[in-house]
C-alpha cells in the first residue's frame, strides 16, 4: 500500500520499484506492520491510499467485494495496478470543476486527457474528453476523442496540436 498524507507518503510491503516511485513524489517512510492506528492517532489527514496488485482482475474483484466502502470513499483504478481510495467526492472531475471556478472558465472550454479509470471523472466533466491510444478499453465509449499516441509517445502534444491549436505552426 501507498498511504498519502498531506506531506508524506508511507509504504507497506512495497517492492523497491514501488519505493522508488513513492520517493519521487514526497517524503517517504515505511509503515511498520501496516497498522494505520498510530498514523491516524497522530492527526495525519489522509489524502489517498493506493492498494497495489499487478493482477488487475484480482483488483477488480477486490473493488467489487468492497462495494459498500464506496459510501465513504471514492474508489478508482490507475495504471491497472492500483486500487485508489480517496475521500468522498474527491476525484479529478471535481478537481477540474473547482479549477474552472477558481480561474473563471467554463467546463465546456476545457480538454482533459487520460488513460485510466482515475481519469474518467475528469474526462466526463471536461468539454472535450480525450483518451490516449492506450486508454482502458472500457473507457473508450466515454471519450470524445482518442489520440494515436500514448502518453509515453507525446499524446498530450498530439491532442493540443490536433484539437486545440490545429492551425498553429
Amino acid at each position: 500500500m501507498h498511504i498519502y498524507t498531506e506531506d508524506q507518503v508511507y509504504g507497506y510491503q512495497l517492492t523497491q520499484e514501488e519505493i522508488d516511485f513513492c520517493q519521487g513524489r514526497a517524503d517517504f517512510a515505511a509503515l511498520p506492520g501496516g497498522d494505520l492506528t498510530a498514523l491516524r492517532a497522530s492527526g495525519a489527514r489522509f489524502a489517498k491510499i493506493l492498494y497495489v496488485d499487478t493482477d488487475f482482475p484480482r483488483l477488480k474483484k477486490l473493488r467489487k467485494d468492497l462495494a459498500d466502502f464506496e459510501k465513504v470513499s471514492e474508489m478508482s483504478f490507475s495504471s491497472n495496478r492500483y486500487l485508489e481510495f480517496n475521500p468522498p467526492k474527491v476525484n479529478k472531475g471535481t478537481g477540474l470543476k473547482k479549477l474552472c471556478q477558481e480561474l473563471g472558465y467554463q467546463l465546456d472550454e476545457t480538454m482533459a486527457i487520460g488513460d485510466s479509470f482515475n481519469d474518467l471523472a475528469m474526462i466526463k466533466a471536461a468539454g472535450t474528453g480525450v483518451g490516449v491510444a492506450n486508454v482502458s478499453p472500457e473507457m473508450r465509449a466515454d471519450c470524445d476523442k482518442i489520440t494515436e499516441k500514448t502518453f509515453d509517445q507525446v499524446a498530450v502534444a498530439e491532442a493540443i496540436g490536433r484539437w486545440v491549436l490545429p492551425d498553429y505552426e
